[in-house]
């Protein structure tokens, strides 16, 4: 498919090739930057503080994009855009209704402990209930970079915690969302073999009805469609994190595209990015919320979602958060701490040694 977009593009930019490159795994990223050696146009990794964004990436004010874009203060340091989204997303269970219906489900969960019960109802019908996707690792940062806003009712709780030097408590946003994938593992709700999934085979049990739910955004609507099943088979609701109150979503921007500042073809690359935010058409392509104000989803069940949950625009991370997650190698934003909790012996050891390394982490920094 991206080679379409490649086409595309050249045919309406002559004399500008499009050559696309894919990475396995951010290190190989990260290497090439510091080398400098990245190319023209690039997605910006997780762990680009917002201070760095100067030292790697044009401005891309003159785009003339400010207005006409949602999340443009994401990427953004000084005044200056730095990063412009692919696409939006709003994270929220992505279920199978077949299954729901085979479990004797009628409509999906408002509270946690419903949520909770809908999982024992679908596994005592031999199906896995909601699927982690535990080899892929980047599925599960949901669990921690959203859940944590969503129980604590703001969309800007995870800059919060650079302010305490153990936001890893059960009680904490922090500590409850991780609870929840905790409970959810130990109660055998997750995919049996869970430390050897993925992604690619999850979408197709799902289609199937083998797997009825996965904490997503909406962006993987239609690939599991895609993978075996109808779109009126497919539906959208908020995540049921807490017993109290109409469940919270929050909506924030997919990876962003940027301009690599030791490009030798800065103005081809920067109308590349333009075209693509504007005239691709690949946010909808991707089931993405498209980030030009005034454009339309083409995902229907984005309207169940809406219809449930009382839905935010989310609030970049600041430099101090982002600092202090490298440093600890805490890796909220990337799935590493659900590995960390459900790799532990039991659950309070695994916050104990989050904290530790979140204190070291702000002693190094000085916080």
């Amino acid at each position: 498919m991206l080679k379409k977009y490649a086409q595309a593009f050249e045919k309406t930019h002559p004399g500008i090739t499009v050559k696309w490159q894919t990475f396995v795994d951010n290190s190989t990223v990260q290497a090439q930057m510091n080398g400098g050696t990245y190319p023209d146009v690039m997605l910006i990794l997780p762990n680009i503080t917002p201070n760095e964004l100067p030292q790697f990436f044009v401005p891309l004010d003159t785009l003339g994009l400010d207005n006409k874009i949602y999340f443009k203060d994401f990427q953004s340091y000084g005044g200056h855009v730095y990063g412009i989204p692919t696409f939006g997303d709003v994270n929220g269970i992505v279920y199978n209704k077949a299954a729901f219906k085979k479990a004797g489900i009628t409509s999906p969960p408002t509270t946690l402990n419903a949520f909770y019960a809908d999982c024992a109802k679908l596994k005592k019908h031999g199906i896995i209930p909601i699927a982690l996707n535990y080899t892929d690792k980047w599925p599960l940062a949901n669990w921690t970079d959203t859940l944590p806003n969503v129980i604590a009712g703001n969309p800007n709780y995870l800059n919060t915690m650079v302010q305490s030097k153990a936001p890893f408590t059960p009680n904490s946003p922090m500590g409850r969302a991780l609870n929840i994938v905790d409970t959810i593992v130990k109660n055998g709700w997750a995919e049996p073999d869970w430390k050897n999934t993925n992604w690619a085979n999850s979408k197709t049990m799902e289609a199937q009805g083998k797997v009825a739910m996965m904490y997503l955004g909406q962006w993987a609507i239609p690939q599991i469609v895609s993978a075996g099943t109808t779109s009126s088979n497919v539906g959208f609701f908020p995540f049921p994190a807490t017993n109290q109150g109409k469940p919270l979503a929050i909506m924030t921007p997919d990876w962003e595209l940027a301009v690599n500042k030791h490009s030798k073809n800065i103005p081809a690359a920067e109308e590349f990015v333009k075209w693509m935010v504007l005239d691709s058409g690949y946010p909808n392509y991707a089931g993405g919320l498209p980030p030009v104000k005034g454009m339309k989803s083409n995902v229907p069940q984005i309207q169940q979602l809406y219809a449930q949950a009382k839905v935010v625009q989310g609030v970049p991370s600041t430099t101090a958060l982002t600092q202090l997650e490298n440093t600890s190698q805490i890796d909220i934003n990337g799935g590493g701490a659900v590995q960390t909790v459900l790799n532990a012996p039991n659950f309070t050891s695994a916050l104990q040694q989050l904290n530790q390394q979140w204190e070291n982490a702000a002693s190094l920094s000085g916080q």
